[in-house]
């Protein structure tokens, strides 16, 4: 049979399935719900045939019956997690009852039951604790229950911080232990799970996917109260689960039941309750203001008793959090262009050099023998008044300038602005559930929860100027929908169907609304023509300013702060059927979804560039001479960009099938084989304004016009989406062969004692890669460059005062050989029509064993291999490495072949630097490939977890994991990540030099996590007497905390002042024999956390040998400890009160921030210095809830 041929019949197999189930009023869901099996046996352990088992739902009593088969086994499938009740009878036998089995989200809970002779109107009770063993599935992961997800010491009540808790799980940035009000919601899923990178994880909540259209990223965190438990899965997951290369994380929601319940609850914290920072106190400064209120109530109960329920919440967040904002502005005298106060560490005066002085340029002295590069200073290190550029003037005095606050460090003046300011925002979210039981065989839920989260705009330099992202105004908003419906037909299948809505918005707001022209003296065609080169806000603003060597100027934007719009669609179908025949348990099932997003981002003002090259002395090589601000003061920068933006309309649309089997081989061995079918999809545009890039076409405008580079035709071209040379109207062509198997087994040893083993393929979702979708196309997306030299900073070109002379070019449209031509002279953002897929396989080995009074002890030995992930974006115009020994020739202007062709940036003069011819496409100025699918990684691990559970409903778990994550990329959200690094690609062309350590790497990570009741007062151990009024204040007190220790994660040392033609990253050099490392505590290396003499800078044009990370340099690791201690009084029978403190970094251990990684020309006095603290210090937090 030919391939073709089977795949033609598994699709029609599958589709049959999915018909058959909807024909049948199917209900869909995958793994979200739990599982009950288990064997009927007598007491010799002979298996009892067609004995009645009967399941009831002790909250809702809801029931359903199955009949035991000839091997003794029954099973209950498609169980909402809660408490249950199994009754089996058979004639001639004594009635049992296992009175409570707690059902888990995806969980298989085994409840054997063995039967005494006699008459059926007699009956027993079968004690049966929570199961501590898995023995149905070989999956890796950790359920959080309920009492768990309550309790546990949470910052901010931010429920996915105890995904943290796992084994095999390693949070990145600051992820650890942080709340999601005042910050980028997209933190809450920054996880790496199973040696997968962050936000390659799947999240479902109530069995949806919680996952954004774009990226990947979680968009949905439920608050605890209306969450009943969650599950994370780490490894080998059945083929029901797809779109991820790392784990899963199962949340499902809580449910009415036919008693009301509910809480009223608030958490209360401030400054007066928290420690100070640790800069803080060493830079003697208060305690920064902080406020934080959370509160909410829930509500549950029955509409129509044992057949509607329901269930609210809601939560609000209110946070304001001061925090020292530490940053380094000119001294007044240097906007005035005196730069006498500019010093190094020593007290010596830095030069600042005037670019009209190079030698051999214009009329200036010819430069002497062996010297191409030398610039005499300005007298006195003074800017005359008259060279000042008149647009910078009042860049620099709008509105209020920047001053010293404090003196800073010593001669430098390093860290002399310092203000208290507060951050933080608001966050409300709703939720409501209805669950309708119309029978036994047939069940309706629905769910609706609507979160919205909005971040308090900062003010740093009191101007009304959000200088940065970070303090900017945004808004989260979420909305999510899903309904669902279960149907058994027969005790042997049940048919299961969600479907699901989510809309999810994303709006940031930057200052807008000011004349370029009679604001700044920009020329009058800014605000001409800026406006129109917009997609929705045709506005002008604040330009987005990035000068060297200070942290800002007078407030002006970094290039984050811009408008910002995105809203996605995600709509989703998920059917499933499951069948019992005999010994095997088949489950079919199908995952349609359909993913829509519309994104807009831009700088109102555009951004504008301004480093030390033009004031150094060498504008090639400037190690530590000159001045950003003195570049900026003359005009002369470094590059900049304004964009013209169209508004892209991208679908993606997702399907997949899966078929899976468990096969209980034996009463001791359960085979799980599947097989999962994915056909990822790709975006496609609503007006096609979409175009690849294929490398090895002839450029069809150069070709008509006969212009050649070197004697041979030019390659590279951008091809339109549904035409002859792109074929359709998605933006890849993607494959539909993606099969993706899945197997494992667990296998009873005794009843104490299970081995387990599986392993699977997993293929990431098509949509992981930010930009690469119509949104990054060079269609929608054109960045206008500012020309500021032609020969790498020896001579600048055109100044601020007038950065575009020859205006702009829109956004391309859907003109096909316009959009050619125009790209000529441009960097297009590449995407290609076919790249290799990225996919993961895992695999892992497993043995548990139950030890002693209720203690299960787990180790595991855990390993992935990542293959084509993705790189986020790669430089595929980089400069071939044969070039680099020409040297400083490269910059050596030669005739350009597009003069004429192109009107603006480099390619719009008459010569060019000679490397530009020498690049693989030389009509382009850059072409970076969005996606490049060329990363690999392995992952290794041994993971050990020790779980004790009380019969009373506490628990204490410990997971240790000690792992190796090797790869050549990182997480492609590193812009979430406060201690990662090791996201610069060095040279492009050699990508086997970037195998390293990952950035995320830990070595050892244990956790520790316990919810306790004491064993003090009424019914206990201790303190069980005395008066009423003695026992109401002894009992009921319960302790709970989680301490987490971990490796810090290794160093990514960087390079400067040396150009490489790459336009990409460098690393430095490593001295032989040189140990990096330094001894000592933390905190007496804060000033020299590494050997700095071990690094240099590697010479002109050429690469350092320095690793992408340093195996043997770490950061600083984390100890933390959080407690909480609560005390329940009961007020009646059915109202409790119940007061809760609660103390995060119980010891105020501080964990330094990564240190400065920049290796520079010159002794930079900041390299090696930690001058930040990553984690919070000690925070107490007070709360009071009344249930009912």
């Amino acid at each position: 049979m030919s391939q073709g041929t089977f795949k033609s019949l598994l699709a029609a197999a599958f589709i049959g399935t999915v018909a058959l189930a909807l024909a049948a009023s199917s209900l869909f869901g995958q793994a979200f719900y739990g599982s009950v099996v288990g064997n009927v046996t007598d007491q010799s352990s002979a298996v009892l045939r067609g004995a009645t088992v009967t399941i009831i739902n002790l909250g809702t009593q809801e029931r359903r019956q199955a009949k035991s088969d000839d091997n003794g086994s029954y099973q209950f499938l498609n169980l909402v997690p809660a408490t249950y009740r199994v009754e089996v009878e058979l004639s001639g036998f004594r009635r049992a009852a296992v009175p409570a089995v707690e059902v888990t989200v995806s969980g298989a809970i085994r409840a054997d039951v063995r039967l005494q002779l006699g008459e059926v109107t007699q009956s027993m009770e079968v004690s049966a604790a929570a199961p501590l063993l898995q023995t149905e599935n070989a999956n890796l992961g950790q359920t959080v229950n309920n009492r768990s997800v309550q309790e546990l010491p949470v910052n901010g009540r931010n429920l996915l911080n105890l995904v943290a808790l796992v084994p095999g799980v390693v949070p990145q940035g600051s992820t650890e232990g942080n709340a999601l009000t005042g910050k980028n919601v997209f933190a809450a899923g920054n996880y790496q799970i199973g040696g997968g990178a962050a936000n390659q994880n799947a999240t479902y909540f109530d069995g949806v996917p919680a996952n954004t259209a774009v990226g990947n990223l979680t968009a949905l965190v439920p608050s605890p109260d209306v969450t009943s438990e969650f599950r994370v899965q780490t490894s080998s997951n059945s083929a029901e689960f797809g779109r991820y290369a790392g784990g899963v994380i199962n949340m499902t929601s809580r449910s009415g039941t036919n008693e009301f319940h509910g809480s009223v609850y608030e958490y209360l914290r401030n400054r007066a309750l928290n420690a100070n920072s640790f800069f803080a106190n060493k830079n003697n400064t208060g305690k920064a203001a902080f406020t934080q209120n959370q509160f909410g109530g829930t509500a549950g109960g029955r509409v129509k008793k044992d057949k509607l329920f329901f269930f609210a919440g809601y939560e609000g967040y209110r946070q304001r959090q001061g925090f020292n904002f530490l940053a380094s502005v000119p001294l007044p005298a240097m906007y005035g262009g005196d730069f006498t106060g500019w010093k190094n560490s020593a007290g010596t005066v830095i030069p600042i050099y005037d670019p009209l002085t190079q030698c051999g340029r214009g009329n200036n002295t010819a430069c002497a023998t062996g010297q191409t590069i030398q610039r005499n200073t300005f007298p006195g290190n003074v800017i005359p008044a008259s060279r000042i550029n008149p647009v910078s003037r009042k860049l620099v005095a709008y509105p209020i300038l920047a001053a010293p606050s404090i003196p800073g460090q010593a001669n430098t003046a390093i860290g002399n602005y310092a203000k208290n300011v507060a951050s933080g925002g608001d966050n409300d979210q709703v939720t409501g559930r209805l669950d309708h039981n119309i029978s036994d065989k047939l069940r309706l839920f629905g769910r609706y929860t609507r979160w919205n989260s909005t971040n308090t705009p900062v003010d740093l330099f009191n101007n009304g100027i959000y200088a940065g992202q970070s303090y900017s105004p945004e808004t989260f908003v979420t909305n999510n929908a899903v309904a669902g419906v279960t149907w058994v037909p027969s005790q042997s299948m049940v048919f299961d169907l969600r479907a699901s809505y989510g809309r999810w918005n994303y709006l940031r707001r930057a200052n807008t609304g000011i004349s370029m022209e009679k604001t700044f003296g920009f020329p009058a065609y800014m605000d001409q023509q800026l406006p129109l080169l917009r997609g929705i806000a045709g506005e002008t603003g604040v330009p987005s300013l990035s000068i060297g060597n200070y942290t800002a100027l007078a407030g002006m934007p970094s290039y984050n702060a811009g408008h910002l719009f995105s809203i996605s669609n995600d709509y989703v179908l998920l059917p499933t059927l499951s069948w019992v025949k005999g010994r095997h348990t088949f489950k079919f099932g199908a995952d349609f979804r359909n993913m829509q997003n519309n994104y807009y981002q831009e700088l109102p003002g555009g951004q504008f560039n301004f480093t030390n090259n033009f004031t150094a002395q060498n504008g090639q090589n400037p190690g530590a001479s000159g001045n950003g601000l003195a570049s900026m003061l003359l005009g002369y920068g470094s590059g900049g960009t304004v964009a013209a933006f169209a508004l892209p309309w991208q679908t993606l649309g997702y399907q997949a099938y899966f078929a899976q089997d468990t096969w209980q081989v034996t009463s001791k061995l359960t085979l799980n084989a599947g097989l999962r079918w994915e056909f990822p999809g790709a975006y496609k545009e609503r007006y096609d304004r979409a175009a690849s890039f294929n490398p090895d076409q002839i450029n069809p405008v150069l070709s008509e016009l006969g212009i050649r580079v070197n004697g041979q035709p030019i390659k590279g071209a951008l091809n339109f989406v549904n035409t002859p040379e792109h074929p359709g109207r998605a933006l890849k062509r993607q494959p539909n062969n993606l099969i993706a198997p899945r197997l494992g087994l667990a296998y009873r040893v005794n009843e104490k004692t299970v081995v387990r083993a599986g392993g699977g393929i997993y293929y990431l979702p098509a949509n992981v890669v930010f930009d690469e979708g119509p949104y990054g196309n060079a269609l929608n997306r054109y960045n206008n460059s500012w020309l500021t030299t032609l020969d790498g900073s020896v001579s600048p070109l055109y100044s601020i005062d007038n950065p575009f002379p020859n205006g702009f070019i829109p956004s391309l449209g859907n003109n096909l050989r316009q959009a050619q031509k125009l790209t000529i002279g441009s960097a297009p953002p590449a995407q290609l029509q076919r790249t290799p897929y990225p996919y993961a396989g895992q695999w892992n080995l497993t043995i548990q064993r139950q030890a002693w009074q209720g203690i299960a002890v787990e180790a595991a030995y855990a390993g992935s291999r990542g293959v084509h992930l993705p790189r986020g974006a790669w430089q595929r115009n980089a400069l071939p490495s044969q070039y680099l020994s020409l040297g400083t020739s490269l910059n050596d202007q030669v005739p350009n072949p597009f003069f004429g062709l192109v009107t603006v940036g480099n390619l719009s003069q008459p010569s060019v630097a000679r490397q530009q011819l020498l690049l693989p496409f030389p009509q382009y100025t850059g072409v970076n490939e969005l996606g490049a699918y060329l990363g690999n990684s392995s992952y290794h691990s041994l993971q050990v977890k020790v779980e004790k559970r009380f019969p009373e409903g506490g628990t204490v778990l410990a997971a240790y994991t000690f792992s190796k994550n090797i790869g050549d990329v990182e997480s492609l959200t590193s812009w979430l990540d406060t201690g990662v690094g090791g996201t610069s690609l060095q040279d492009p062309n050699n990508l086997r030099n970037e195998k390293a350590l990952s950035g995320f790497d830990s070595r050892r990570r244990l956790t520790l996590s316990y919810v306790l009741d004491l064993p003090i007062g009424k019914g206990k151990s201790f303190l069980n007497g005395g008066p009423r009024i003695a026992q109401k204040l002894v009992s009921n007190w319960s302790v709970s905390g989680t301490s987490t220790f971990q490796d810090g994660f290794p160093l990514a040392l960087t390079a400067t002042g040396v150009a490489t033609g790459s336009g990409l990253g460098l690393r430095p050099n490593v001295v032989p024999n040189c140990d990096p490392r330094v001894s000592g505590s933390a905190q007496s290396k804060l000033e020299g956390w590494f050997n700095r003499s071990c690094f240099t800078v590697p010479q002109a044009f050429s690469f350092g040998n320095e690793a992408r990370t340093n195996s043997r340099l770490r950061g600083h690791g984390i100890a933390n400890y959080n407690i909480s201690l609560a005390k329940s009084t009961e007020i009646t029978e059915r109202f409790k009160l119940e007061f809760r403190a609660e103390i995060f970094n119980l010891f105020n251990r501080v964990q330094f921030a990564q240190p400065n990684l920049t290796v520079t020309t010159a002794a930079n006095p900041t390299t090696g210095f930690t001058t930040a603290q990553l984690n919070q210090p000690r925070l107490i937090q007070l709360g009071m809830r009344l249930r009912f």
